[in-house]
């Protein structure tokens, strides 16, 4: 059984067909069906958006082809809650990319096998990414788990989507309790701060709203210790991520034979700590957020 893929595109046909061509070079694909999620235009004939258009009719290689061309733009979340909910509850589990992302030639491998190994143990989803990190020198893995997704080529299972509470209805519980915010943000100090800006209506994130649920229900996402997903869209095309090399990182370019699957419920303190650092706020940014937490206590 083969895991279909979900792309998510807007008006970066360059970008679409990068990942297109990378993520062709998985021999699994041939037996994959692949479903693309195409945001419509913002402004009126918007040669981008038209662009991408005929970049998903001309795509082969895989065993289908499934474009689903949005008549009005709704954004990324919109996009990709609504149609990952789609596609997931006719399948047991999905892949998910989107435009800006470069793929490994193992990427699709490690995903079916991860898929297959982590669906009866705790773990919430699969991450393509990860940032570059230090690994005790013991280490045996290839992977590790973290309690904090991936929205850089990810997989999940139809189960924990469906678990993910999308309104968020006990936030105020949550952030009231300093000691459930101080845990939610070990695998990174942004995260809490992403959340209330979720909630004030200032970002509008599917990602930071899967990754609470995963927290409240405390499954972790299983990373692989060498990336087999690369961010190419950190050169300032995107509205997410700027130009920066912050994430950075080596992209898998050799197979592995056997795959040494961590316990999902291991968490190792040490990498956590060294995953972390990608992610944590500065001092200054760190100072700024607690009070904007402060201030909500206050108003609240």
């Amino acid at each position: 059984m083969y895991t279909p893929i979900i792309i998510f595109a807007y008006n970066r046909p360059k970008h679409l067909q990068r990942l297109i061509d990378s993520i062709r070079q998985n021999p699994e694909c041939r037996h994959t069906d692949l479903y693309i999620f195409a945001d419509g235009a913002r402004k009126e004939n918007d040669p981008d958006v038209e662009a991408v258009a005929t970049v998903v009719n001309n795509i082969t290689g895989f065993a289908s082809v499934t474009p689903i061309f949005r008549t009005q733009n709704i954004g990324l979340a919109a996009n990709i809650i609504n149609g990952v909910s789609s596609i997931i509850n006719k399948y047991s589990s999905v892949v998910v990319l989107e435009d800006d992302l470069v793929a490994s030639p193992y990427l699709m491998r490690y995903m079916n096998l991860a898929l297959e190994y982590y669906k009866d143990t705790n773990a919430f989803s699969i991450a393509g990414y990860t940032p570059t990190i230090t690994l005790p020198h013991d280490y045996q893995y290839n992977t590790y788990a973290i309690m904090r997704n991936c929205s850089w080529g990810w997989a999940t299972w139809r189960d924990r989507w469906n678990a993910v509470d999308w309104d968020v209805k006990n936030f105020d519980k949550f952030f009231a309790d300093n000691d459930a915010v101080r845990k939610f943000n070990i695998a990174g100090n942004d995260l809490s701060t992403m959340l209330l800006k979720q909630q004030q209506g200032k970002i509008n994130s599917w990602s930071i709203r899967f990754c609470f649920a995963s927290f409240l229900l405390q499954k972790p996402t299983i990373y692989p210790t060498q990336s087999l997903v690369s961010n190419g869209g950190a050169d300032g095309s995107g509205t997410n991520v700027g130009n920066t090399s912050r994430y950075s990182t080596t992209m898998m370019l050799n197979d592995i034979s056997d795959w040494n699957f961590c316990n999902a419920n291991d968490i190792n303190p040490q990498i956590v700590e060294s995953f972390s650092k990608t992610y944590n706020t500065s001092q200054l940014r760190k100072i700024i957020n607690y009070a904007k937490r402060l201030f909500w206590k206050v108003t609240h």
